[in-house]
């Protein structure tokens, strides 16, 4: 895969701003990595939130 870069990278390095649109597309990446995360990380809270759920209400019916 990296290979592939190869042709791009050095195509690159003759593109005037290159390097201000890689910054561009750096912070686009951060951004994206930072919101990919804070949802993975909310689905899984979510999920042991309902698993805890499940479990108090098997309690409860056990009781019953």
């Amino acid at each position: 895969m990296i290979r592939l870069l190869y042709p791009l990278i050095f195509t690159m390095a003759f593109i005037p701003d290159s390097e201000k649109h890689l910054e561009n597309l750096h912070s686009i990446a951060q951004v994206t990595q930072s919101t990919i995360k804070n949802i993975k990380d909310g689905l899984d809270g979510f999920h042991s939130n309902i698993i805890q759920l499940r479990q108090i209400f098997e309690q409860q019916n056990v009781q019953k």
